[in-house]
Parts: structure tokens; C-alpha cells; sequence
């Protein structure tokens, strides 16, 4: 699979919180078990988005396994 660039990862990630908000929005409206697992899976998504636009957005410009931390490029 080939890594988003910055914008795609930005509309990626506004897209996933706008389906969350909306799962809390309905589950507050109608609590059924449905709801509460819509609820989970946009909070997963949002999350794997999340750690999406962070990988390619970070300021060092290079993407790094979690375990390593990143440095800004200052050259």
C-alpha cells in the first residue's frame, strides 16, 4: 500500500473524525449495541488515521519505525 502524502493523510483524518462525531451523535440518540460498535470502529479508525498523518507529517520529513524516535532535519 502506498503511504498518503500530507494532504490526502490531513482529508483522511478529518474524514475519520467526522465519522466519529457522527457515531456519537446517533448513539446518543439511539444507544442500542449497534451503535456502541459503530461507535468503537470510528474511534479505531480515527486513531489508525491518527498515527497515519503523524507518520507523514512529521517534521523530520522521513518516516521512522514507532520504536525510533524522529529528529528534525536541521540541513
Amino acid at each position: 500500500m502506498l503511504q498518503p502524502n500530507k494532504v490526502e493523510a490531513i482529508y483522511s483524518l478529518r474524514d475519520a473524525a467526522e465519522q466519529k462525531a457522527m457515531a456519537e451523535m446517533t448513539l446518543q440518540h439511539d444507544p442500542t449495541a449497534a451503535h456502541r460498535d459503530a461507535l468503537l470502529d470510528a474511534q479505531l479508525k480515527l486513531e489508525a488515521k491518527t498515527q497515519d498523518a503523524i507518520e507523514v507529517c512529521h517534521e523530520c520529513g522521513h518516516k521512522h519505525p514507532s520504536d525510533q524516535p524522529h529528529f528534525r532535519d536541521i540541513s
